[in-house]
């Protein structure tokens, strides 16, 4: 499957590089054009164990890349996962201003996109989230959420030090969402 990753901090290296050792083509994006910069010559953004080699491997089979071009990425995947950060705001509320705006930028993409598109939310968000982010990316590409493109939360479980073998053999693994077409390709 052909993926894209928006955030390449701790979770989307982790996933990208994980991704690509299962056997799929990653993307990754993110703003920072050194992180992409990183990942396009084979390094990783982190220091985790066992991610040097993962993130060598996909680059030398060709499996993974970065940019920063968000409509780009998206055109050449068909499932995006949202793996930016949500910082706590100083009374201990999450910032979800990042992840709103990656689900701006992918309903941009979507506009001129024909396939159907998974959005998978891999950070951690409030309840609630997932219906606000379906509904940015409707507005912002005139698109229909079950029929165009559906929304998908899927919480990571990754500990620092062992994050990698997390991702390889998680605990468990949840998926939730209102798409069956989307909940088979997860």
């Amino acid at each position: 499957m052909n993926i894209s990753i928006f955030g390449l901090g701790y979770v989307g290296c982790v996933g990208a590089a994980c991704f690509t050792h299962l056997g799929h083509k990653v993307v990754g994006v993110d703003v920072s054009e050194r992180k992409a910069e990183l990942i396009n010559s084979g390094r990783p953004t982190i220091i985790e164990r066992d991610i040097e080699e993962l993130c060598r491997s996909g680059h030398a089979k060709g499996t993974l890349s970065a940019t920063t071009d968000a409509a780009a990425a998206v055109m050449a995947s068909d499932i995006s996962f949202i793996a930016v950060g949500t910082p706590s705001s100083p009374q201990g509320h999450l910032n979800l201003d990042y992840i709103y705006g990656v689900a701006r930028e992918i309903g941009e993409a979507l506009r001129d996109k024909e396939s159907f598109h998974i959005v998978a939310i891999r950070s951690t968000v409030l309840p609630g989230t997932n219906e606000r982010v379906g509904e940015i990316i409707a507005e912002a590409s005139g698109k229909k959420r079950g029929e165009d493109f559906a929304v998908v939360s899927n919480p990571e479980f990754l500990r620092e030090g062992t994050s990698v073998h997390d991702f390889l053999n998680p605990p468990l693994t949840l998926v939730g969402t209102d798409s069956p077409r989307a909940e088979a390709a997860m």
